[in-house]
């Protein structure tokens, strides 16, 4: 039987295009979070659903929010691969993002995952369901439909499903609502607080780790953190691996970005999760995590990703929907959760360094073997061959100096000639010259540009004191987008771009008996074999400023300026590289 979606109905990747609409809409559940109390008196139940016209955009799919002012009428979700039907969803964007919100006229229907047969039947079937009850009965078109979006992802990655009663039909919410208070009395007495090797799937911890990377990714934040502790559920990051270059929301590269590939800085094996920040937690995490920053991650849900493995997402609150769930810890000193992360750090980098050296020449005596044997090479080694005999044909193809004089001798005339009769097209030579740099990509799209006249304008915030002086503040607090161009920069001497500050070793916090264990390697006990000598006692970073002016208007017209300081990590994205010497 056909398995397309149902007449009236469209998929999520359209329904995302249709902002302030209302659609029909059904996908598969791929999170959720049992139904809570808002501030005022209504319910509300969160979920994600995906189906394949998404294509990787999302992992989880776009969110949806229902409210109902009784808990037993929201959708009876009781775990990820359940399959939800919407009519009337109001697809709207809230803090930068699409989503999907219920209202009056929105109904539902639930085809439980454990009841929808791993194989579509060659003829017509009745699925177990749960609806609203002002919600028509399914067609065979939408079960069928429901069926092939069950079984389009791993049903390996489902949680498993709230279970009912044996005498209570599925399709009592009551029912649900019974089921889900106990489970959450039962985890508000237990202890939050968790080591990475010991959580559990559908299970919802307080973790304390170190960022090993932030990763931006449309509209969100992946964060991995560690607190080196290992679990067998997690991805074994492998010692010498690159990270990829592809993004999720750009499988095919088509997005310019640093094709330079960067090797995974450890630590290696299963030790690092990878916990995905939802707003308001993305643009807290993008504005101020960073590499080495120990942080708290209040109510992290751990679930299974689509490859099967362990990862964890941290939405927002139920209750207090602005609170941020990510603390930086900075007073670390009387912190024993950072000092037990340091103490198994220090272990765990001093046993790789010893074992460094015979892995190196393990891997080399492999690989050589695997060259005598004749073993076919990996994909990234044929890519690698081919982008190196490309170039060297290239070079061999280029024409020297001499040839190609004779050739600008020979058609220089006649093409500068003909281009002279060309008539001159304005409006295209004033688009050129408007042309962005595409090696600058800026990471808020979103917002929209403006001059630079109307951000100098913006309204300043002026104080006065109590004897009845006023002042200017010398900020805005506010972030702006702009199309530019660089016209000075200081310092004048590129030299001085990058400063050096010192840093200082971040087993200091340990006693001094412990951290005279560390010996005189400074930060880390692998600096022998990463690192240059000196690096320890001091780093670098970028530091400079650029004098902007207006890209925008026509030619000839007074353009405003204004200066921009570019320091730390905006200025390691605006370049591509990192400060040195």
């Amino acid at each position: 039987m056909s398995s397309d979606i149902p007449l009236g109905f469209v998929d999520l990747k359209s329904a995302l295009n249709c902002p302030n609409a209302e659609v029909n809409i059904m996908g598969v559940v791929t999170d959720f979070l049992p139904p809570g109390l808002t501030k005022g008196t209504d319910w509300m139940s969160s979920f994600c659903v995906s189906d394949s016209s998404l294509g990787g955009i999302y992992d989880d799919g776009p969110k949806v929010r229902f409210f109902k002012p009784i808990q037993n009428e929201l959708p009876a979700i009781r775990g990820t691969g359940d399959v939800v039907l919407l009519r009337a969803i109001r697809m709207k964007e809230w803090q930068g993002m699409t989503i999907g919100m219920s209202s009056r006229a929105t109904t539902w229907v639930v085809f439980p995952a454990d009841s929808i047969p791993a194989k579509a039947p060659y003829s017509y079937t009745q699925l177990k369901h749960a609806k609203d009850p002002r919600a028509p009965p399914p067609t065979p078109a939408e079960m069928q439909y429901a069926i092939s979006l069950c079984n389009s992802r791993d049903r390996s990655t489902f949680t498993i499903p709230i279970s009912f009663p044996s005498s209570s039909s599925p399709t009592s919410n009551a029912i649900v609502s019974s089921q889900i208070a106990p489970l959450t009395a039962i985890q508000g007495k237990r202890e939050k607080f968790s080591l990475i090797q010991d959580v559990n799937v559908g299970t919802y911890y307080d973790l304390v780790g170190q960022v090993v990377k932030v990763f931006p990714n449309n509209g969100r934040v992946e964060l991995y953190v560690t607190d080196y502790t290992s679990n067998r559920l997690l991805w074994n990051y492998e010692w010498g691996q690159e990270e990829e270059s592809g993004r999720e929301d750009d499988p095919y590269n088509y997005i310019p970005r640093d094709t330079s590939k960067k090797k995974w800085p450890g630590p290696y094996g299963k030790m690092t999760l990878t916990v995905t920040l939802w707003p308001p937690h993305s643009y807290f995490g993008q504005n101020n995590l960073k590499v080495n920053d120990f942080a708290h991650l209040r109510n992290v849900h751990i679930k299974w990703s689509k490859d099967a493995k362990v990862e964890g997402g941290l939405h927002s609150d139920r209750y207090y929907p602005d609170r941020i769930g990510v603390t930086i810890l900075k007073n670390i000193e009387d912190d024993d959760r950072v000092k037990d992360i340091l103490r198994r750090k220090r272990d765990y980098w001093k046993k790789f360094e010893s074992q460094a050296a015979s892995f190196v020449s393990e891997a080399r005596a492999l690989k050589r073997k695997e060259r005598e044997e004749g073993k076919s090479l990996s994909k990234r080694e044929i890519k690698k061959r081919r982008r190196q005999e490309r170039e060297q044909s290239a070079k061999a193809k280029l024409p020297d100096a001499e040839e190609l004089e004779d050739k600008e001798n020979k058609d220089g005339l006649q093409e500068h000639t003909a281009e002279a009769q060309k008539p001159v097209n304005l409006p295209q030579l004033k688009s050129q010259k408007q042309d962005l740099n595409r090696n600058v990509n800026c990471s808020h799209h979103l917002i929209a540009p403006r001059s630079l006249l109307s951000i100098l304008a913006l309204d300043t915030h002026v104080n006065t004191t109590p004897e009845g002086t006023s002042y200017t503040m010398p900020f805005q607090n506010i972030n702006s987008r702009a199309t530019v161009r660089v016209i000075d920069f200081f310092p004048s001497n590129l030299a001085d771009f990058a400063v050096r500050r010192p840093k200082a070793s971040e087993y200091d916090i340990l006693s001094e008996l412990e951290n005279s264990e560390c010996g005189s390697e400074g930060d880390s006990p692998r600096s022998n074999l990463d690192r240059s000598p000196g690096d320890e006692e001091a780093h670098w970073e970028w530091r400079f400023g650029l004098v902007l002016e207006d890209a925008m208007g026509p030619k000839g017209d007074q353009k405003a300026t204004m200066e921009a300081y570019v320091v730390g990590q905006d200025a390691e994205c605006l370049l591509k590289l990192d400060a040195e010497e």
